[in-house]
């Protein structure tokens, strides 16, 4: 039995081609439950091992996993913001936790990984897109000094109706020389 003394380990690594399947269940419970992500369909196999790959060739949008004796447990990606000139600094982060490991700060981890990993990477700030009514989301980002920018309204649509969008931001500190 785990205790504070003898907890479980938590690593934080990038992603493999082998995680496919655990990375589309963890996404699939995030669409199941209906407020953990913008997508309405559950993910296929094959699109979540082209997700993997793509982010082994580009290492400036790394995926990022967690795993805890070996069992992956949840995930974390730097996506492109926007492409357009002087954005390419920043950086929209997409973090999901296995609906078991959820309240476990599994989610804490990754967001701290993943503002290492971007300051590692040089970039100025993340950007977070989070349906307001998700608040397990919201207090993570608090939990991880975001910053809350504002709200679209009406904004992401799921199924029939449409939900609001709260907008976060985390200004990522430069690193310096000697790191």
């Amino acid at each position: 039995m785990a205790s504070p003394a003898i907890r479980p380990r938590l690593t934080v690594r990038p992603a493999r081609e082998a995680d496919a399947q655990a990375l589309r269940e963890i996404f699939n419970e995030a669409v199941e439950d209906d407020f953990a992500t913008f997508e309405a369909k559950p993910r296929s196999i094959e699109e979540q091992t082209r997700l993997i790959l793509a982010a082994e060739k580009d290492l400036r949008h790394p995926m990022l996993v967690a795993e805890v004796r070996n069992w992956v447990c949840g995930s974390v990606a730097i996506e492109p913001h926007d492409q357009r000139h002087g954005l390419d600094e920043m950086g929209e982060l997409a973090v999901f936790v296995r609906r078991s490991f959820r309240s476990y700060g599994i989610g804490r981890q990754l967001m701290r990984a993943a503002q290492a990993e971007a300051a590692r990477l040089g970039y100025r700030k993340l950007i977070g897109q989070v349906l307001s009514d998700n608040l397990d989301s919201l207090r993570l980002c608090q939990a991880t000094n975001w910053r809350v920018v504002g709200t679209h309204e009406q904004h992401a649509r799921h199924g029939d109706r449409l939900r609001d969008v709260t907008i976060l931001e985390y200004r990522v500190p430069a690193l310096s020389p000697a790191e």
